[in-house]
């Protein structure tokens, strides 16, 4: 009979784009009918990140996931898999996973790619995490990339101020010690409505030339006031059900939330119905916008950086978005 290990948050890392895209720059150098002012007190967005000619989502991809094996104190060679999350892939085939795999210098190990739109990267965290459980691959490096900035459509101004581009990565490594590391996780899906979140066909390594209104064949296609119901009723059942596995684990609570960086509407409409306290919410959305599966794993290492979270605590991580999806972990750092 096989031995269940615990499964440890061993190292994380993140990539952002130079390029940072204040939200004057849709008026003064797309024209659009907005301001910063009607941005920032419509969504919590000040600026966010455009990826720039040769970055791609896989790019970003494998610089966050080398942060993230260094953090962890390992080399690529230690890596037993990968699984990566993402809407935007360079290709339809092979895999941002295993051009990933390749740009690493990894050994021939399995590696393929997990599409659940926003909740992708906790999507992926769970296929990685059994891996680990179960004995099946000691190592497994987890990633989330997007460059949403190539599906939008750039003369609607509701959705285009939205987005950005970024990568995060974390490692899971085996343990022995059952209370730590990834406790639950819970995935939900609901595809009868997936037509409130659609990219109806697109891959993105590099816009063609030209300004960004002819760049694109399919655009993203949101239903604003379905997706900001959905996704508060889905945040505050989130939250509630992890307070309750704290109580059924014998956790003293939960000390950080991390929230998919998605709108700050959104987010405080959530807190206000589940009574959740703000000053422990990780917000970054401001600076990145949304960036879909990288939003989670970002958000993580940033916290992780600057000393938010601190070895003990346990995080809640949830996540929305198309498919529609929604999903959420516990891990005890």
């Amino acid at each position: 009979m096989t031995q269940l290990l615990g499964v440890a948050l061993r190292g994380t890392g993140s990539c952002l784009p130079a390029r940072v895209v204040p939200n004057d720059e849709f008026t003064d150098v797309l024209n659009l009918d907005t301001s910063d002012e009607w941005i920032r007190t419509r969504t919590g967005i000040r600026e966010r990140r455009f990826a720039g000619l040769g970055e791609t989502s896989a790019s970003l991809g494998a610089i966050a996931a080398r942060n993230a094996v260094e953090s962890a104190g390992l080399t690529p060679h230690d890596i037993d898999l990968i699984v990566c999350a993402s809407v935007t892939p360079d290709l339809m085939s092979p895999a941002n996973a295993n051009l990933i795999q390749a740009a690493l210098g990894c050994r021939q190990i399995p590696s393929f790619d997990v599409l659940a739109a926003c909740s992708g990267f906790l999507y992926a965290l769970s296929v990685g995490s059994q891996f680990v459980r179960t004995g099946a691959a000691k190592h497994v490096l987890v990633i989330g990339t997007e460059v949403l900035t190539r599906t939008i459509d750039f003369t609607d101004r509701n959705s285009c101020i939205l987005f950005g581009d970024g990568a995060g990565a974390v490692v899971l490594s085996g343990t022995p010690v059952l209370n730590a590391g990834v406790r639950t996780i819970r995935l939900y899906s609901d595809g009868s409505r997936q037509e409130l979140i659609q990219v109806p066909s697109r891959v993105t390594p590099n816009p063609p030339p030209g300004p960004p209104q002819l760049q694109r064949l399919d655009y993203m296609r949101i239903s604003g006031r379905e997706v900001f119901r959905f996704a508060v009723t889905r945040m505050v059942e989130l939250i509630e059900q992890a307070e309750a596995d704290t109580r059924e684990l014998g956790l003293s609570g939960i000390d950080v939330l991390i929230p998919h960086q998605v709108n700050q509407r959104i987010i405080d409409a959530a807190l206000e119905s589940s009574g959740f306290p703000k000053e422990k919410v990780v917000v970054n959305l401001d600076r990145y916008g949304n960036t879909s599966a990288a939003s989670v794993p970002i958000a993580l290492d940033e916290a992780l950086r600057t000393g938010r979270c601190k070895p003990g605590d346990t995080v809640l991580l949830v996540a929305f978005g198309g498919g529609l999806t929604w999903s959420s972990a516990l891990v005890t750092l």
